[in-house]
């Protein structure tokens, strides 16, 4: 093997860290990046006690885009707490994608809505930006995550 041969295998590690890194950074984009703007969690915050459900799958896009999104499959953490709903994702995937916690005021009436002609359903969740630019949609699929936030809307609507 010449030297140029061992230089591209030592450079073979580098390589794939900066493409993983680079397709999370880009995942995010789809909505997790706006969020973050607005909904970036403390750690604090993230360790409070709240309902948890782990490796849930859900998407993230601009509000009213067509299309594919930010798709997050069982790499999802979801918390439904006093303070809000938190989101975070595994580690291998947290490059670009800080953990949010987002206000139950926040979040818009969720929606039930079919794809596939209506084989597939899933629910549909928009997150309103505190500028009034373009929200987020948030689409989860497992029936008991969205009770429990949907719980949490209606005790937040109470308190108020």
């Amino acid at each position: 093997m010449t030297s140029s041969k061992y230089l591209a295998l030592a450079l073979l590690p580098f390589v794939f860290v900066a493409f993983w890194l680079g397709i999370s950074w880009f995942v995010s984009l789809n909505g997790w990046n706006r969020l973050s703007n607005y909904f970036r969690a403390s750690e604090a915050v993230s360790q409070a006690p709240a309902t948890s459900f782990p490796m849930q799958s859900g998407t993230l896009r601009k509000a009213g885009a067509v299309g594919f999104g930010g798709n997050y499959r069982g790499a999802l953490t979801i918390r439904c707490g006093p303070t809000g709903l938190g989101l975070s994702v595994m580690v291998l995937f947290r490059f670009g994608h800080p953990p949010l916690l987002v206000p139950w005021s926040a979040l818009g009436p969720i929606e039930e809505k079919s794809a596939l002609f209506g084989l597939s359903r899933y629910h549909s969740i928009p997150i309103n930006l505190p500028d009034g630019s373009d929200g987020v949609d948030l689409h989860l699929h497992n029936h008991r995550v969205v009770e429990a936030i949907a719980s949490y809307q209606q005790v937040d609507m109470l308190g108020k």
